[in-house]
């Protein structure tokens, strides 16, 4: 990765977790391209806790509070809950290059007509258990992004140094989940003007990689790549192998 950075990449973090989510990753990338993190409404670091809340927001309303932070003529990767967001923000932004779904889609639930999603009852155990401890919630989160990886306990250990880090406040996690719950964007994601990549882990057992076959139906110009023996964050266990997936991938885009 030897080449002149060819464009700004902007990076939105997942449901529980703010920017620093990236630290590990970012090194493979920064000599391709300009990084810039976002942290969503409510992820603010400990010590500046008083920007926009996520509290009982809109996902337009969150893309609103973030907007100005994005640089023009970028690629938006999000991952997990920050492809919800960055699917939203390609729909406004017309010098939005591509996107980049990581472990995230389109539609997080499963429904009569999507198989690719979460079990409503999973998803509804997780809200409950978050309404009376939000530690627990995050750490059984922690196990659920792990699963499938080679080595799961060090990625266990590793998303639970960075719960310890920032803990954001329940009513910010209730709305990202309520989000996840409610937003069906696959068609928003269809009528996308950029070109798409989506990078799922092999053994995600959160957002299947079949869901990158499924939406291909509809919009036969997605460019997937699976990451081996990855889950929830290939990122974190394979920043490098991951890094590589991003560069073929967005080569294939442009």
């Amino acid at each position: 990765m030897t080449q002149n950075k060819i464009s700004e990449l902007v990076l939105i973090h997942g449901w529980g977790f703010n920017y620093r989510i990236w630290r590990k990753f970012i090194p493979h990338i920064e000599d391709r391209w300009s990084v810039k993190c976002i942290n969503l409404p409510g992820y603010g670091s400990p010590e500046n806790k008083d920007g926009p809340d996520f509290d009982q927001e809109s996902i337009d309303q969150i893309v609103n509070s973030i907007n100005s932070d994005i640089p023009e003529n970028a690629i938006i990767l999000g991952w997990s809950l920050g492809g919800t967001v960055a699917i939203k923000l390609a729909q406004r932004r017309s010098d939005i290059k591509a996107l980049v779904l990581l472990a995230s889609s389109p539609c997080f639930m499963k429904k009569q007509d999507w198989q690719h999603g979460i079990e409503p009852d999973e998803f509804n155990h997780l809200l409950s258990q978050l309404s009376k401890d939000k530690i627990k919630t995050l750490h059984t989160f922690a196990g659920l992004v792990a699963m499938g990886e080679k080595h799961p306990r060090q990625t266990i250990n590793e998303l639970n140094e960075y719960i310890l880090s920032n803990v954001p406040e329940q009513k910010t996690l209730m709305s990202g989940l309520e989000i996840l719950r409610d937003e069906d964007l696959r068609q928003n994601l269809v009528k996308l003007h950029c070109p798409i990549g989506m990078i799922f882990g092999e053994n995600d057992i959160l957002i299947k990689r079949s869901t990158g076959s499924a939406t291909q139906i509809t919009r036969k110009d997605i460019h997937t790549i699976v990451i081996p023996e990855t889950g929830h964050a290939p990122f974190l266990s394979r920043p490098r192998e991951t890094a590589d997936a991003l560069i073929k991938l967005t080569t294939r885009l442009f």
